[in-house]
């Protein structure tokens, strides 16, 4: 019986469903081999897109239910919602610093996966990884986090090639299920349907001449 804790993944979300999205197969996967998943979720989505009348209060109470049901779905143990309004305003970065330095150096994570700060389109997105790019490297200069690997996930920008693919086909219908508990969202934006099509071509594009090939790929960066 080995003594070695287990591997710990910190997983930046700035919007509530942005882990289900990017790498919920991922997650899945590692859970099953007894990774400790932390899912850290920056902003509380009041802003989001929505075709039904609600308050960005209301919405912001909607998504949270969603993203913990979401969370229990996948059985992850450690969700830390942040809930700031938004990623703008000097006051919010300045929480964001106070609040997420302490979960990077409680939990000293092995790796870390947000949006990548060049190649996703979503404007939040970009400044989310941006600001956890910049904690990062203070942290690292004060000698308070210890070496970690840092991973890009997809969502609004493709990657043209990338350093990590990680065969999600066991866990295909946990990463919908998962996907589909954000139920504000999927209602308007297919979101499944067109992560799993990505994820589909991924595997069957990936390379055509190995035999078997997995079914669904989920694909990731080195930063």
């Amino acid at each position: 019986m080995s003594d070695k804790p287990p591997k710990t993944i910190l997983v930046i979300s700035p919007h509530p469903d942005d882990l289900e999205i990017g790498m919920g197969g991922t997650v899945a996967y590692e859970i099953s081999l007894g990774t400790k998943i932390v899912s850290v979720v920056l902003t509380d989505g009041r802003r989001s897109q929505r075709s039904f009348k609600c308050s960005d209060n209301e919405m912001a109470e909607i998504r949270n239910k969603e993203v913990k049901i979401a969370a229990n779905l996948l059985k992850i143990q450690e969700l830390h919602c942040l809930n700031l309004s938004d990623l703008y305003s000097p006051e919010n970065q300045e929480k964001l610093y106070e609040k997420l330095s302490h979960l990077l150096i409680k939990y000293q994570p092995n790796d870390l996966y947000m949006p990548h700060p060049k190649l996703d389109r979503h404007y939040s997105h970009v400044l989310a990884s941006e600001l956890v790019l910049a904690i990062i490297k203070r942290l690292r200069e004060e000698n308070q986090l210890t070496s970690l690997s840092l991973w890009a996930y997809e969502i609004w920008g493709l990657f043209p090639s990338w350093d990590l693919a990680v065969d999600i086909s066991k866990f295909v219908d946990k990463k919908r299920d998962a996907i589909n508990c954000h139920q504000s969202q999927v209602q308007d934006i297919a979101y499944a349907e067109g992560v799993l099509g990505l994820n589909r071509w991924r595997a069957v594009f990936s390379d055509p001449h190995k035999i078997p090939a997995a079914s669904y790929l989920e694909v990731f960066v080195s930063l």
